[in-house]
C-alpha cells in the first residue's frame, strides 16, 4: 500500500507529539499560569539543586516564608497571585515579589550555586534575581534574549520548554519609568510536576537552605522596663514585629548571631495601652556572615588597579580614623553599617577629607572577602578590591 501525502503529514504530526511527550517523560516541570497565557519551564535540579529546591518549596508551600505585613511565617503557595513587577523590552520578565520588590522576599537569602553547564547563551532561561552575591531569595526572571554578561552572576535553574510566545508577549507590555507594567501581569499560579523516578526522589529538604519559624515569646519586666525574651541560637537571624491593633505591623531586624554571646531579649516601648508582638527567626547553617556591627574593628581595603590601601579603625561611637598612604588620612565622620547574610554594607561612609563612599563587603571567610562600591567624586566612579576585617 502506497502512503499518500496526507498520511505523511499525519505521521509527522504523530512523530512531533511523540517527541514532545518524550521530552517531558522525566524531570521537574513548573507550569506557570498567567492572565496572559501559560508557559512551562524544565527545572535543572541536577546542576542547580539549591535554587530548584527553593523554588519548588515556595511554589508548593513546602518551604516556609515570612509575611512581612504581619510577621507570620506561612506555608501557602508563595507565587500564586503575585505579579511580574519588572519587564524590560528585549531583555527579561521578572517576578517573585509578592508585594514590594524592595523588601518582600521570603525573609531569608541563600548562596549562589553556579555550574558551567548552565549559561545565558540563548533566550528563554529561568534564573534567580538578586541584589548582589549570595542574595537569592524568591525573585526570578526569564530572559527573551541571550545575556552572556549574566553568567556566574545570576543563578540559572531552568529553561522555558513551551509557551515562549507567552513569555514574549509579556515582554512587550507597556511599562512605566521603573519598568513596571502599567497593567498588572498576574502570575495566577505555579504548579510543580515531578515526572520519573529521579525527579520524584529529588529531596528539597537536604540542600542547606535556611529554615524559618515563629518562636515563642515571654514578656518580662525589670526596673520598670519591658523585655521580650525568646529562644535564640548561633547563625539565627531574628526580626521582631509589633502592632497595637493586629492589623498594622511594624518590624525591626535584631541581626544575625555570628559569635557568642548570643542575645535573647529585646526591650520594647510601653507607648500604647495594648501591644502585640511576634518574632520570626531564620536559621542558617554554620557558615560565613558579616558581623552585627563593626565597632572597634579594623577594616583594611586593598583597591584594585593600584589605587592603594585604605585602613579604617572604627571607634565605639559611629566614627573612627582612616589612613590612605599617598592619598590622605583623617577621621571617619560617620557611617551606616548594615548586616546581611553573607555580606555587609557601609552605606554610606563619610570621611573628613576623602570623598564619600558606598561599599558592599562580600565575605568569603569570617574575616576576608571582596568589596565593590562607588566613590562620590565628580563624576562618581566605581571601585573594587579585597578586604580584611579584624576585631579589636
Amino acid at each position: 500500500m502506497r502512503i499518500g501525502p496526507w498520511m505523511w503529514i499525519s505521521l509527522s504530526i504523530l512523530t512531533l507529539l511523540t517527541l514532545e511527550a518524550s521530552a517531558q517523560t522525566n524531570g521537574i516541570f513548573a507550569d506557570f499560569t498567567t492572565d496572559r497565557g501559560n508557559f512551562t519551564c524544565l527545572l535543572d535540579y541536577t546542576n542547580s539543586p539549591k535554587a530548584v529546591a527553593n523554588f519548588v518549596g515556595l511554589a508548593t508551600g513546602e518551604r516556609a516564608w515570612l509575611d512581612f505585613q504581619t510577621g507570620t511565617v506561612r506555608t501557602n503557595a508563595f507565587y500564586n497571585g503575585s505579579i511580574f513587577h519588572r519587564v524590560i523590552l528585549g531583555f527579561v520578565d521578572q517576578g517573585g515579589a509578592r508585594n514590594s520588590p524592595d523588601d518582600d522576599g521570603p525573609g531569608y537569602a541563600f548562596v549562589d550555586q553556579f555550574n558551567s553547564a548552565l549559561t545565558f547563551d540563548k533566550p528563554w532561561v529561568l534564573a534567580m534575581a538578586n541584589s548582589g552575591k549570595n542574595s537569592n531569595g524568591s525573585e526570578f526572571f526569564v530572559t527573551v534574549a541571550p545575556f552572556v554578561s549574566g553568567n556566574n552572576s545570576y543563578v540559572i535553574f531552568g529553561r522555558v520548554i513551551s509557551g515562549t510566545n507567552v513569555v514574549a508577549a509579556i515582554n512587550r507590555v507597556a511599562t512605566d519609568a521603573n519598568d513596571k507594567p502599567l497593567t498588572n501581569v498576574v502570575l495566577q499560579k505555579v504548579v510543580i510536576r515531578r515526572v520519573g523516578a529521579a525527579a520524584q526522589a529529588f529531596d528539597i529538604n537536604n540542600r542547606g537552605l535556611p529554615t524559618l519559624t515563629n518562636v515563642p515569646i515571654k514578656i518580662g519586666q525589670n526596673d520598670g522596663r519591658i523585655f521580650l525574651t525568646y529562644s535564640n541560637r548561633l547563625y539565627a537571624h531574628n526580626r521582631w514585629f509589633s502592632s497595637t491593633n493586629l492589623t498594622s505591623w511594624t518590624n525591626q531586624s535584631l541581626g544575625i548571631e555570628v559569635a557568642p554571646p548570643i542575645s535573647n531579649s529585646v526591650e520594647v516601648l510601653t507607648d500604647s495601652v495594648q501591644k502585640f508582638f511576634r518574632i520570626a527567626q531564620v536559621r542558617y547553617a554554620s557558615t560565613t556572615f558579616a558581623p552585627k556591627n563593626v565597632l572597634g574593628q579594623t577594616l583594611t581595603m586593598v583597591f584594585s588597579g593600584g589605587i592603594g590601601t585604605n585602613t579604617i579603625v572604627f571607634n565605639s561611637t559611629n566614627g573612627g580614623t582612616y589612613s590612605f598612604p599617598g592619598v590622605s588620612s583623617g577621621t571617619v565622620k560617620s557611617y551606616s553599617w548594615t548586616q546581611e547574610p553573607y555580606r555587609g554594607s557601609l552605606w554610606p561612609i563619610k570621611y573628613s577629607i576623602l570623598n564619600d563612599m558606598t561599599l558592599l563587603l562580600d565575605f568569603t571567610s569570617n574575616t576576608n572577602g571582596v568589596f565593590s562600591g562607588t566613590v562620590y567624586n565628580i563624576p562618581p566612579f566605581g571601585v573594587s578590591g579585597t578586604f580584611k576585617l579584624l576585631g579589636p
